[in-house]
């Protein structure tokens, strides 16, 4: 990597560390607020409904709070409420007949299962709860469940007068809708603490491998069995009783799976998504750009995702701009689901014309053509004081404004002869050091030697010339180091 790419790298890992990477404290205090408001919300929620209290059998985070792709603050994620059924899950008329929707989406037909919950003891008691889960052709239904467990929460909330207390602060609790979702907000009581947290409490019907919807990719050798059915429309279908039937697909388990031990991959997905954010791309969502890493993973080795994050963060960058320019982001499990054939065209040229204004300021190492798309205004002016910005802006040509004055040939000459001089003289100690007859007080000239030879070299290229020299320096091993550039 030659020298301003390697400034480039230095300046992304120091934006993930200052802009991206969450904090601990913040980690520890969303962790153990949230922690501590869902077990009680949890436990007056397992009082109002008795079906809850026996078949909530597990809890568990999603989204890119569970993937570790966070960007910049744990103030929000979703939560997955595994809410077993009283039932077989095998397929047929005794289970649960699957039936594919548009791609992405499935419909659960329950038949004789549920039609014999009416004749079982504890029918009144708990199962009734399940009477008005299915249509009358027995598709279940995902707007009733969802209404299920949205109000137990109400219910629960109202008990608890929409207050908790965790160590010894008062936090508020709002439980509001947005659209077919409903998010529990915990706010501190108190105006002078600033903590808030939006959490999407989500019910989802779990299966296990090898049961697997058909059409889909089937992952092999992996010891992941679990994947999800979770109760959010299909959009693009518009009449709602068909809506209504379809479950979304999640796969998160084993996408999770496939980024373990990819070493620089959940980093570089930060920055990219953190370039999203402060470009606008609002219809650009997290998992249309985890798609496209998921892609990438399934085409490279583990070994790959070693490579600096810069040349990552470039090529990811490329893909996501080629992908919006085609309008084609195809779903991982199945390719035949585009999660963006609905951008508007006017969009996708908008998106393009600010990726390729970064990819032109990384193509050409121009860190200041990069910064505004990864730091907001705000970001930028404060990053600006770091003496890290200044020391590297000023000593990297690209980001000069102002081009050098002209300079004399003849300065230009004297330079490259002291070099000539220089590369001689360091060539001569180089074999020396090689032939093991040489002491420390050589070996440190040698060193000095080069860092000379490095900063007149730096000096000429900054005027606008080409250090190459024909008289290259020889390595230790006595090969010829590349010209200087290169």
């Amino acid at each position: 990597m030659n020298k301003k790419k390697n400034v480039l790298n230095l300046y992304l890992e120091k934006i993930f560390e200052n802009n991206i990477a969450l904090k601990d404290n913040d980690i520890k205090l969303s962790q153990e607020v949230f922690k501590s408001v869902f077990d009680q919300v949890k436990q007056r929620m397992e009082k109002k409904c008795n079906y809850f209290a026996k078949y909530s059998s597990q809890v568990m985070f999603a989204g890119s709070v569970y993937d570790g792709i966070k960007v910049s603050k744990l103030d929000e994620f979703d939560m997955d409420i595994v809410i077993r059924l009283p039932i077989s899950y095998d397929h047929g008329e005794n289970g649960i007949i699957l039936e594919n929707e548009d791609p992405g989406f499935v419909k659960m037909k329950i038949t004789n299962p549920f039609d014999n919950l009416v004749r079982q003891p504890d029918w009144e008691n708990c199962h009734k709860v399940t009477h008005d889960w299915r249509d009358d052709e027995k598709y279940f239904l995902q707007n009733k469940f969802r209404h299920w467990i949205q109000g137990i929460v109400s219910k629960a909330l109202y008990d608890m007068e929409n207050k908790v207390c965790v160590n010894g602060v008062s936090y508020v609790l709002k439980y509001t809708q947005s659209g077919p979702a409903y998010t529990l907000k915990i706010r501190a009581e108190e105006a002078k603490d600033p903590f808030t947290l939006d959490v999407d409490l989500v019910p989802v019907i779990r299966f296990r491998h090898p049961r697997w919807p058909k059409g889909y990719r089937e992952p092999l050798n992996c010891e992941i069995k679990d994947w999800l059915l979770v109760p959010k429309p299909n959009k693009a279908v518009k009449e709602a009783s068909l809506q209504n039937r379809c479950w979304r697909l999640s796969f998160q388990e084993f996408e999770k799976d496939m980024m373990k031990g990819c070493q620089n991959l959940k980093k570089t997905i930060r920055l990219v998504k953190k370039l999203r954010d402060v470009l606008r791309m609002k219809y650009i969502a997290s998992y249309y750009i985890k798609t496209l890493f998921l892609w990438k993973i399934s085409e490279t080795s583990k070994k790959y995702w070693e490579t600096t994050l810069s040349v990552l963060f470039q090529t990811m960058v490329e893909i996501l701009r080629d992908a919006i320019q085609q309008k084609t982001i195809q779903y991982f499990w199945n390719k035949d689901h585009n999660l963006i054939k609905e951008l508007k065209d006017s969009l996708r040229d908008e998106y393009v014309s600010k990726l390729n204004q970064v990819l032109t300021g990384i193509e050409n190492n121009d860190v200041d053509k990069v910064l505004p798309g990864l730091l907001t205004t705000e970001e930028l002016v404060q990053f600006k004081k770091y003496d890290f910005y200044q020391k590297h802006n000023a000593a990297t040509p690209a980001n000069r404004s102002v081009k050098p004055a002209p300079v004399d040939r003849e300065l230009i000459e004297t330079l490259i002869k002291k070099m000539d001089d220089l590369s001689t003289k360091v060539n001569y100690i180089g074999d020396e050091i090689s032939k093991l007859k040489v002491g420390n007080e050589l070996k440190e000239e040698f060193l000095c030697l080069v860092g000379d030879l490095d900063e007149i070299s730096d000096e000429v290229e900054d005027l606008g010339f080409d250090t190459y020299n024909p008289k290259r320096i020889k390595k230790m091993d006595g090969s010829k180091a590349s010209p200087k550039g290169n």
